[in-house]
């Protein structure tokens, strides 16, 4: 809009040219935050799987749940296979709780009946990231149990990570320099990164690298160097942890830091990163220590999914 329309604009108002330099001042106003109806809405529709983990293991690994899609609507909750085959199917109530943001119970479309009443109702949690991003995870074993909460796919639990946006496929050729949002971080099959949206990054340099509980941090929960090997299938990589001091107190890492690991990438702005944590002796050497053998979380395998925040 010109300076000449926006002054007949503000005349037509009623005001004054003294008033003109505060309204030109004026900056535009953050959009409030949303409301639980109007997130709720923004979760309907179709997603996109970047990780379905339960059992210690990752579905998406198998042929049947290889680019699977999830679809959500107000009382339905859809997983349907690349081929249209039904997977999962519930009826879904979602409850908005503040913190893990959304409580959602889910009655399967075979769930058992007493009297007319659904036995196995699965309590879960789940909570949007950016409005692109969402997590979903509920109990499917021992429901006496209850609602748990936090984010896990162990024996008792599935997890979902899921996207708006289908993965494309990867370039021939991506990087894995730069900063990366960590939108899971599983350990022993648990979200060590809570039910609540996390700062948590990995920055990675050409050489070395950092794990920061947020992008203004001045310290790292973890700093090394690292070493690639692309020739492998999948790509490894091998991480030499020098903070914390490697062997010292909780740190799950030998005495000479040499951590096994491998990635992958979904596209060129996401990634995958399993490490193995423990499963050998202090004694052992470097050479011995087994690569992970997929993408999974379990008792000596951590597992990354990251997303490449923009410079």
């Amino acid at each position: 809009m010109t300076k000449p329309l926006i002054i007949a604009t503000l005349l037509v108002y009623g005001l004054s040219a003294a008033d003109m330099p505060a309204v030109w001042a004026q900056k535009p106003s953050q959009p409030p935050p949303s409301t639980p109806e109007e997130e709720f809405r923004s979760m309907q529709g179709r997603w996109y799987l970047l990780l379905a983990h339960e059992s210690d293991t990752d579905l998406l690994d198998q042929p049947a749940y290889k680019h699977s899609e999830v679809r959500i609507a107000e009382k339905q909750f859809d997983w349907i296979a690349a081929d249209g085959k039904t997977l999962f199917s519930a009826i879904g109530q979602w409850k908005h709780v503040g913190k893990p943001a959304w409580e959602l119970d889910l009655c399967p479309a075979n769930a058992s009946q007493d009297k007319g009443q659904v036995k196995d109702v699965l309590p879960g949690i789940a909570v949007l990231y950016d409005k692109d991003v969402l997590k979903i995870s509920w109990r499917r074993k021992s429901l006496e149990k209850g609602r748990a909460t936090t984010f896990n796919g162990n024996r008792e639990h599935t997890l979902l990570l899921l996207s708006r946006k289908p993965p494309a496929q990867p370039p021939a050729k991506a990087t894995l320099t730069g900063r990366w949002q960590m939108l899971v971080a599983l350990d022993d099959s648990f979200d060590k990164l809570g039910t609540g949206r996390s700062a948590a990054i990995a920055i990675f340099e050409s050489d070395s690298f950092a794990w920061k509980s947020g992008p203004q941090d001045k310290g790292s929960r973890y700093a090394g160097t690292y070493r690639l090997d692309e020739k492998t299938q999948p790509a490894r990589i091998q991480f030499n942890v020098a903070f914390p001091p490697p062997g010292s107190g909780a740190t799950p890492t030998p005495k000479d830091g040499f951590v096994p690991g491998v990635f992958e990438f979904l596209d060129e702005n996401t990634m995958r990163l399993c490490y193995r944590e423990s499963g050998w002796k202090n004694s052992d050497p470097p050479e011995s220590r087994q690569y992970p053998q997929g993408f999974y979380s379990d008792g000596d395998i951590n597992l990354w999914i990251l997303r490449r925040l923009e410079k």
